[in-house]
Formats: C-alpha cells, structure tokens, sequence
C-alpha cells in the first residue's frame, strides 16, 4: 500500500522522519508500528507502578516508573503526528529521565531510605543544570546529533554506574538483570542503526514482501520494544540493588527480593542460601 503525503495531523514538522512511509495504515497515524510498538514504555511502567505498591517497595520507584511512561506517551506522540512540538515531548524525557535514573543509581549505597526524595544535593543540582542546559540549547539548536550524543553520554554513565555496584556488591539477582538488560539494549540500538543505514533498501524490500510482514522490517519499532524492556529493567535493577545494599531484606524475617514473572516483576519470597 503506497503511503499518502499528509494525514490528519498535517505536514510533518519535526526535525526527523523515520524510515517507516507516513500514513500507510491509518490517516489517523503517521508511523504506525513506530507508534503501537510503545506500548511496551506505556504498559511495563505502569505494571511496575502497581507493582511497587502491591510489594510496599519505597515510594521513590514509583517516579523511576513514571519517568519511562513519560517518554512511552512522549514517544507515540511523536510518531503518531511527526509534529515538531510531540518529537520535543519524546526528546526532552529522554534526558530528564535519564538524568533522574542517575540520581537514584547513586543513592543505592546508603544505608537506609532517605526521607528527603534528593538528599544529595550537590548532585542533584548538577544534573539538573545538565538537564536545563541541554533543553536550553536544544530548542535553540534543534540538531537530533546534538541530543543523540547527550542522551548517549547519560546511557554510558548508568552502564559504568551499574558496573560499579556489581563489582562492589556481587548480587547474583542484579547482575542478570543487568546482562539481561544490556544485550537487549545493545541489540535494539544496533537495528536502530541499522534502519537509519539501509532504509532505502528496506523500503524496496517492503514493496516486495506481503503487508503482513512489513511490523518486522520496521526496526525503529524494534528498538522501542527492546529500548522499553531494558530501561524497565533497569528500573528493576535499581530496586533490587537497593534494597541489597540496605540489608531491608531483614525487615522481613527469611525474605528474598527476587525476580519473578519471567523478569517482568520483583517479589518477597523465602530466602534462599544460593542467590
């Protein structure tokens, strides 16, 4: 089916335009998979968000959830209207919920939950002059390179981060989540290349095949899913090495912190002397 020109939402007006053709499938939604295949960043978060409150984890992972859902809205906005002001909403959440991922990877090793949701100040001032200065430029030098690095850099320090508390506290639990979470990560941003590399051919190879077939030469949408499930698990990740760190496992007389639901969930469960 040849994609139309303009759809509802009008000309596109974003500083990118993905390789998925506009308004193929609906005139209501200009990148269709790249759209629909958010739903992983709309429905996990929420799950962890209900989550935390059925397992009474501390209230702080319930923003690290909120911070991925924002990006998830942010992101089917985006793709759904190709409009300038929905790719900011994608973009913008991208760096402060990174930056906000960050801030908590360095309150794992304290000893007890703060009252105070950013006891380290210093910090948290830092990342916050980063997350401005970037927004600021952004919208006066909207170059995607520009917020493909910063976003970059940010994703480089959580993985050093997460390195860090591996080597220091061997919790068997987080680092397979961690490996987990990196492969998957790591092989979602590779089609994420590789769809901005070959997509004249995979153009040509989509007027070839059945329309059935097209969701899976659409790797834009293939990175969101993979992206959607790593930046979920990290959240969990956070979560575990938490409460490993804090020794809140005690609280609770012979419980574990522990995946479950094939990794899409953390529950209480009798400790056991081999994890």
């Amino acid at each position: 089916m040849p994609p139309v020109n303009n759809g509802y939402w009008g000309e596109p007006t974003a500083t990118i335009d993905w390789c998925e053709e506009n308004y193929v499938y609906s005139y209501y939604i200009a990148e269709m998979t790249n759209t629909i295949t958010n739903l992983i960043m709309i429905i996990l978060p929420l799950w962890g968000i209900m989550e935390v409150i059925k397992q009474e984890l501390d209230w702080r992972f319930i923003y690290l959830h909120s911070s991925i859902l924002i990006v998830g809205l942010g992101s089917w906005a985006f793709h759904m209207t190709l409009l300038y002001g929905m790719q900011l909403f994608d973009e913008l959440p991208m760096i402060w919920g990174t930056c906000f991922l960050i801030y908590y990877l360095s309150e794992v090793q304290k000893s007890s939950f703060s009252k105070k949701m950013f006891s380290n100040q210093p910090l948290f001032i830092f990342l916050s002059l980063f997350a401005v200065i970037f927004t600021a430029i952004y919208l006066l030098w909207p170059q995607p390179l520009f917020q493909h690095i910063s976003y970059g850099v940010l994703v480089f320090t959580t993985v050093g981060m997460d390195l860090r508390l591996l080597k220091i506290n061997e919790c068997k639990t987080c680092k397979k989540i961690f490996l987990i979470s990196a492969a998957i990560y790591l092989f979602g941003f590779i089609l994420w290349n590789l769809d901005k590399i070959f997509c004249q051919n995979l153009r040509l190879l989509r007027l070839n095949i059945p329309g059935a077939f097209d969701p899976f030469t659409q790797l834009h949408g293939w990175w969101h899913l993979m992206s959607g499930y790593a930046s979920y698990s990290q959240v969990l990740f956070i979560i575990h090495a938490s409460y490993d760190f804090k020794n809140e496992k005690q609280t609770r007389q012979n419980m574990e912190l522990q995946t479950w639901r094939y990794g899409f969930s953390l529950g209480w469960f009798k400790k056991s002397h081999d994890l």
